[in-house]
């Protein structure tokens, strides 16, 4: 005790507190609890003319290419129709029709045979922008056609010679001889350049198409004249329905029967402008069948100006949402006999 007294009387007294115990040794702030990183979902690029994931997006920077085809018996078989990604079936005549395929996703080497623009190609492509192959046409169809759409035509008399947009089949009897290319076709492309905006409304599988909450539909048969009827029966095995012309399987040069994973069957009226048919597609309307996956739903259609998209609803009112996969559109005449079983 002596010696503290002596400690205190040597710092005086005001530094007592020097002698007191310090404060506790703080606790160590706890380490937090590392939060995991969540990982991102990836982004999932569809292809906007079938609505299918792909895997290499570059390839969907380019322009659609629409090709006409001719569709009478002597032009078969024929060749890359099976590859479109949306296929409209024009009656362009008393029991018989032609088609315009559109090709995006897949470009095939070759397709044909190639025929002629008719009027409704302006109404049925232009919300598209697409390249456009075909064989010329009447005067007057060709202006028109070129006057109010939005396509780059590329006919057989308006590309460069030598250019290998088309090619002639010598073995084919003519007017059904010509194949076009569609690489070269797209590398001579001027105001078309741009990919094309989606054309329909896709689920995300099949299983949320609008057709799957409908009735069974395992064949349809769409009449384009007396002689003239399609039909499509759905292929369990593949989920896609398959299609028939009326002398048999529709198969394609390389012995592929046409089948599609939609079918999609637009009511439209027309009226005769110079002996040719011309579909009432602008500012139309009319009533509809969408078939995929053994299935139907009814529906309505619309569409306003010739570059505007269709409208699809279902009978609730609901928007018409197909299947991911290819589409045939068939455009028969109101009343024609559709039927669906």
């Amino acid at each position: 005790m002596a010696g503290v007294l002596a400690v205190l009387a040597a710092v005086g007294v005001g530094a007592w507190w020097l002698l007191r115990p310090g404060p506790p040794a703080a606790e160590p702030e706890p380490s937090p609890t590392p939060t995991a990183t969540p990982t991102p979902t990836p982004t999932v690029v569809r292809a906007p003319l079938t609505g299918l994931p792909v895997t290499d997006p570059a390839v969907l920077g380019r322009p659609a290419v629409a090709i006409k085809v001719s569709d009478v018996r002597s032009a078969h078989p024929q060749v890359g129709v099976d590859r479109a990604d949306i296929v409209f079936v024009e009656p362009i005549g008393v029991s018989y029709t032609r088609l315009a395929a559109v090709f995006h996703s897949d470009i095939p080497d070759q397709v044909g045979p190639v025929r002629s623009v008719r009027p409704m190609d302006a109404a049925l492509l232009s919300p598209l922008n697409p390249v456009f192959g075909h064989t010329m046409a009447a005067e007057w169809v060709l202006a028109y056609v070129q006057d109010v759409g939005t396509l780059d035509s590329l006919g057989t008399l308006q590309v460069p010679s030598g250019s290998g947009a088309y090619v002639i089949d010598s073995d084919r009897p003519a007017p059904d001889h010509v194949l076009a290319q569609p690489p070269a076709l797209l590398g001579l492309a001027t105001t078309a350049t741009a990919p094309p905006p989606e054309y329909f409304a896709y689920a995300e599988d099949g299983a949320g198409a609008s057709a799957a909450a409908g009735a069974p539909a395992t064949t349809l048969s769409v009449p384009y004249g007396p002689d003239w009827t399609v039909g499509w029966t759905y292929d369990p095995a593949s989920a896609r329905y398959l299609r028939e012309q009326p002398w048999g399987p529709h198969v394609t040069v390389d012995g592929v029967q046409v089948s599609a994973t939609t079918v999609l069957v637009l009511e439209v009226e027309s009226e005769q402008e110079r002996d040719l048919p011309v579909l009432q597609l602008i500012d139309g309307s009319g009533p509809l069948w969408a078939l995929s996956g053994g299935s139907v739903v009814r529906g309505t259609w619309s569409k306003a100006a010739v570059d505007a998209p269709f409208v699809l609803r279902t009978e609730s009112g609901r928007p018409l949402l197909l299947a991911p996969g290819n589409t045939w559109v068939e455009m028969p005449a109101p009343r024609s006999g559709v039927a669906v079983s």
